[in-house]
């Protein structure tokens, strides 16, 4: 369990924090977990938090929310390993629980290129090399004298720089704005053959499996296995992450 502070918070929720600290070492598990959860739910992202609220929750055994609180916290930091380490523990109690497919070497390079900055990290830099750009364009303008072939090389790493950070503030934007996965909740859950409720049973789903969201109804989701099975449930069965 963490006892870090929370970023940007006031005095009260940092006492929440602290209070609930104090609840999980006293064994009270629900209580510590709806005070974390509470602090998640204003909107405090760290996954320091994220790994507690889900610490909490197991223990509380509450595994759907464990499992989608340590999820949680590997979007907002895709290497940490106490999240790594507490969800495969989690997923331990999940019936049913379905490997996801190993990432291949370079799937791997590509995580850790992408995860380097958030969106604001990765748009802040495409604003700072393209105001670079500008300045070295203006430069070659202004004073073609100054040294015009290293001015223009160095205008043009700041250009390549601008278009790589835009394009990776972009795709992190996207990739963290759309909600295509979630945990299911309900203690057993009948995935169906079509979004309707009198349609026929494929097969059931039990709290804390993570499915792909691949498409939906106002009421149903339609959803994907790591192992390649689909079928349709209802939506309100699924917290998406």
């Amino acid at each position: 369990m963490s006892s870090t502070r929370l970023l940007a918070a006031t005095a009260p929720q940092q006492q929440e924090f602290e209070k609930a600290n104090a609840l999980f070492r006293q064994k009270q598990y629900t209580e510590a977990a709806g005070i974390y959860q509470r602090l998640v739910d204003e909107g405090f992202d760290q996954p320091e938090l994220l790994i507690n609220t889900g610490n909490a929750w197991y223990k509380a055994n509450r595994t759907g929310l464990a499992v989608y609180s340590y999820e949680k916290a590997l979007l907002a930091d895709p290497f940490s390993k106490a999240a790594q380490h507490n969800l495969a523990i989690a997923n331990q109690r999940v019936e049913g629980y379905v490997n996801e497919l190993p990432q291949l070497f370079f799937q791997q390079w590509w995580t850790a290129i992408k995860y380097m900055h958030h969106p604001n990290g990765w748009a802040t830099g495409a604003i700072i090399f393209c105001w670079l750009t500008v300045l070295g364009s203006i430069l070659l303008l202004l004073r073609p004298t100054l040294q015009p072939t290293v001015v223009k090389s160095v205008t043009g790493v700041f250009g390549l720089l601008f278009a790589f950070y835009l394009f990776m503030g972009i795709t992190t934007y996207v990739s963290a704005t759309t909600h295509d996965n979630g945990i299911i909740m309900g203690n057993v859950v009948k995935v169906k053959s079509a979004p309707d409720q009198g349609s026929k049973d494929l097969f059931e789903l039990h709290e804390g499996v993570k499915v792909q969201i691949t498409d939906g109804t106002s009421e149903f989701c339609k959803i994907e296995l790591p192992d390649g099975k689909t079928g349709w449930m209802s939506c309100g069965d699924i917290k998406k992450l």
